[in-house]
């Protein structure tokens, strides 16, 4: 047996949201082998997670904690793999069915503060603490700020196209200064002690907070 199956059995009736579950209600799981899938509910029914009366299928406390961790899974990786990395919301879904099982409760937490822009400490992550900054929103495209800007990176679009930005340390949760605007849009940041030319199309796919000291 998957796995993965009796966690996915989990999710589903908690995504479904109704006292109690049919056979019926699962049947999109049931499609990958009725001995495998009636194995699976056995086992969650053995180990006390779901719970069956004349009415279906409902999850017990236990049931409900573990189903609502594996739907946190999804919804975190779903999250980051399409507002990071640029994936199509339908493909990063797929890729997030496939990863939540595998992935630890740790770096789910870690990806959850990296995307709330929460937690951003050093000695865990390499980003810079900016915690003693007053963050204002709402975000607004780099390319839209003045020169002398202090700037907060909250998010940056389509992320893999421009993953370069990685090597000049242009990323979420950290500091920038917009020190010149040039011609069409294209503007010159520092970073840390480095000053880094961004064109127009790179600079207004960076989302950033305007920022100053308390």
């Amino acid at each position: 047996m998957r796995a993965d199956l009796p966690e996915d059995i989990l999710e589903e009736i908690l995504n479904l949201k109704k006292d109690r579950a049919s056979r019926h209600d699962l049947a999109g799981l049931e499609t990958r082998g009725k001995e495998e899938f009636d194995a699976a509910l056995a086992r969650l029914k053995e180990n006390g997670c779901v719970l069956e009366d004349a009415d279906g299928l409902y999850l017990s406390e236990t049931g409900q904690k573990k189903a609502a961790s594996v739907a946190r899974k999804h919804a975190v990786l779903a999250n980051f793999l399409t507002n990071v990395l640029g994936q199509k919301p339908d493909a990063a879904s797929e890729e997030a069915c496939r990863l939540e099982h595998k992935i630890s409760t740790e770096t789910i937490n870690k990806l959850d503060s990296f995307l709330d822009k929460t937690g951003l400490q050093s000695e865990e992550t390499g980003f810079t603490n900016h915690k003693n900054l007053t963050q204002k929103s709402p975000m607004v495209p780099l390319v839209e700020c003045a020169e002398g800007s202090l700037l907060h990176v909250a998010t940056i679009q389509e992320f893999a196209k421009h993953s370069r930005l990685l090597d000049m340390g242009i990323i979420p949760g950290e500091l920038i200064t917009l020190r010149r605007r040039l011609g069409n849009n294209a503007v010159v940041v520092k970073v840390k002690e480095c000053e880094i030319a961004l064109s127009p199309e790179v600079a207004s796919s960076i989302l950033v907070e305007r920022c100053s000291a308390p």
